[in-house]
């Protein structure tokens, strides 16, 4: 249990890192170093909290997604997977439930799941967004030898050409939805055609080819 005086004072150097971070934007209009600066503040926050609870040993902390590429905007939310071995008894998975709170004490807005290597492997064989979610995945804290396996496993394990083809898909998909809003005052600059999204798509293609 980490004491209300620590949690204070680790979420008050949360806080001074982002906002030394946002000066040094506002002075240089260079969002790179912002993305990545935030994301750093939050890892060395996350591995804070990791190491003040006692944890089992067979999991691992691992950040996923735009926070897992160390992409993480100001008010983005933290995805995190909770990385279990598969051989860790079932009734030890309750000890995770503090960290989730201390994360939400700490003031992180947290989008978190809790797997066995096994699960992650067969969810993202099934769903080309968890699939695509985990292709981005940065060990954070834990066991490291857990994430290099998962990590091969996952690369095993990952076709390039059928990663390809769900994108495409789910690009088409997108386009279908968003195509008519160029006119629009206030257009989605995320998913529309031409939008961030596609961007993303590009570099997630290319990442799973080997590029």
């Amino acid at each position: 249990m980490v004491e209300f005086a620590t949690l204070a004072q680790w979420r008050r150097q949360h806080a001074d890192e982002r906002d030394q971070s946002i000066r040094a934007y506002l002075q240089r209009h260079r969002a790179a170093p912002l993305l990545r600066n935030l994301s750093r503040a939050a890892d060395r926050l996350l591995r804070k909290a990791w190491e003040a609870n006692l944890l089992p040993e067979r999991a691992a902390l691992v950040a996923v997604g735009g926070y897992g590429r160390e992409e993480l905007y100001p008010h983005s939310d933290i995805d995190l997977l909770i990385l279990l071995d598969d051989e860790l008894p079932d009734h030890e998975e309750a000890r995770f439930e503090p960290l989730i709170g201390l994360l939400w004490d700490l003031g992180l807005h947290v989008g978190h799941s809790v797997r066995r290597l096994s699960e992650c492997l067969s969810e993202a064989d099934g769903d080309v967004t968890i699939q695509t979610n985990l292709l981005e995945s940065r060990f954070l804290a834990g066991n490291l030898p857990l994430f290099v396996r998962y990590r091969e496993r996952y690369a095993a394990h990952l076709d390039p050409l059928r990663f390809f083809e769900a994108k495409s898909l789910e690009q088409r998909n997108r386009h279908g939805r968003f195509a008519d809003r160029a006119l629009m005052l206030e257009p989605n600059i995320k998913e529309s055609p031409g939008g961030l999204r596609d961007m993303q798509t590009v570099g997630w293609v290319c990442r799973a080819a080997g590029l």
